[in-house]
């Protein structure tokens, strides 16, 4: 079984990996429910606008940098 999953990463300087959605720092359970559940961009977006993460100019950018844009 292949399993697909889409992250979204900060555009901002931190965009490195440091700050994504979904959040994997979770325990084990909780990270691998997040692969079987899959996602598309449109569903991953939309989650992620729900958890304060927003899109400007082309670009993903997570609540703490969405307070200063």
């Amino acid at each position: 079984m292949i399993r697909k999953i889409q992250f979204l990463f900060c555009d901002n300087e931190h965009g490195t990996g440091d700050v994504c959605f979904p959040d994997v720092s979770g325990t084990e359970d909780s990270v691998m429910r997040t692969i079987v559940n899959g996602n598309t961009a449109r569903s991953l977006r939309a989650a992620a606008k729900k958890e304060g993460w927003g899109r400007v100019g082309g670009g993903d950018y997570c609540p703490a940098c969405m307070e200063s844009i």
